[in-house]
């Protein structure tokens, strides 16, 4: 689908960038294990990363991802008109976060481009706006868009920040070239 509208602008680029940030957890663990040591519990370094923040008013690294996916399937719930999944914020680990990843994704996968194309106008409330409301088109442009991408860079810049080593490739993930 080469359209533009607002499943196109949406749920694929989620998806993707979902999967980006679980192969960044895979370098989380990765990082981990190599830092680990002998005389610290296992997963002592893990947790370290996944409680680790930018600055202290911020989330911790794991609750960034818990919101990006809030966000992901909030967002295709709110669109698409249908109940959104319920999690419990309960993840303490990297296997547990990207579980919670691929719930997500499966999630996104159940919306079909039907569901969401022409649902620029639909009335979308958050109950933190205070009673206010947004149209589907300004939900998306004015705070989905931002606010996925502000959580997904924010886990990014907490690893790097913490010596993970990652590249704009990660964040990125694989890109759809072709042949010329």
């Amino acid at each position: 689908m080469n359209e533009t509208n607002l499943y196109t602008v949406t749920i694929p680029p989620m998806k993707k960038t979902l999967v980006a940030l679980s192969g960044i957890l895979d370098k989380l663990a990765s990082h981990a294990k190599g830092k680990q040591l002998d005389w610290h519990p296992a997963g002592m370094q893990e947790d370290a990363l996944l409680q680790s923040r930018l600055i202290s008013d911020q989330f911790p690294f794991v609750r960034q991802v818990q919101v990006a996916c809030d966000n992901a399937k909030g967002a295709a719930a709110r669109l698409a008109e249908v109940e959104m999944p319920k999690y419990e914020d309960n993840e303490k680990t990297v296997a547990e976060l990207k579980a919670r990843i691929d719930k997500t994704v499966a999630f996104l996968d159940t919306i079909k481009p039907e569901q969401v194309i022409g649902k620029e106008g639909v009335k979308i409330t958050l109950t933190y706006w205070g009673g206010k409301s947004m149209t589907g088109f300004e939900y998306v442009t004015n705070y989905l868009i931002p606010n996925f991408y502000f959580h997904v860079t924010t886990a990014y810049a907490i690893l790097r920040k913490n010596g993970v080593q990652l590249g704009k490739s990660d964040y990125t993930g694989e890109l759809p070239l072709k042949d010329l």
